[in-house]
């Protein structure tokens, strides 16, 4: 690497990670690709299978590893957290809070892996939650925020808030 600079150095090695897959982190290290969790996510989440790394358990006098929710349960908590977080007046979930709050409200694991994605973003951004909720980047990292078709008061009933209060509904029509 003699001529490089430091800089020239650090690009080679984020297009080696992030580009080409050559380098990979676990535990804080840069190492191999093979050796990496990006790469030992990527094949638990084509066997549809938790990434065991991940796997957490509970803090009850018995360890117990938590329940992994299916599309079906995924779907239906998260609408659970959006509607519980409008209730308090808040527009929008920080993602960094998603995968806690379902351990801590249900006691259940958010698995990406087993639900076929390597990241929490991809999983909700899949289509099958696209008529749920949306992930937006924001200064402060990415936020998870109710679908867009009925942020705005949806005259159809909304899947996550329910029906739009009587003052923002459509008018019948006869």
């Amino acid at each position: 690497l003699a001529g490089y600079t430091v800089g020239q150095v650090c690009h080679f090695t984020q297009i080696a990670v992030s580009r080409r897959k050559l380098l990979g982190y676990a535990d804080g290290a840069i190492v191999p690709y093979s050796c990496s969790t990006s790469m030992a996510k990527s094949r638990s989440a084509q066997q549809q299978k938790p990434h065991l790394a991940s796997a957490v358990t509970t803090s009850s006098s018995q360890d117990e590893l938590l329940a992994v929710a299916d599309w079906s349960i995924a779907r239906n908590k998260l609408q659970e957290i959006l509607r519980s977080s409008a209730r308090q007046g808040m527009t929008q979930v920080p993602l960094s809070n998603v995968k806690r709050l379902f351990r801590s409200q249900y006691r259940m694991e958010l698995s990406e892996t087993a639900l076929g994605h390597t990241k929490l973003t991809d999983l909700l951004q899949d289509a099958r939650f696209s008529d749920i909720c949306e992930v937006h980047l924001q200064d402060r990292g990415y936020v998870v925020v109710p679908a867009a078709q009925f942020a705005a008061g949806a005259s159809m009933a909304h899947p996550v808030f329910g029906n739009p209060p009587p003052e923002r509904r459509a008018p019948d029509v006869k």
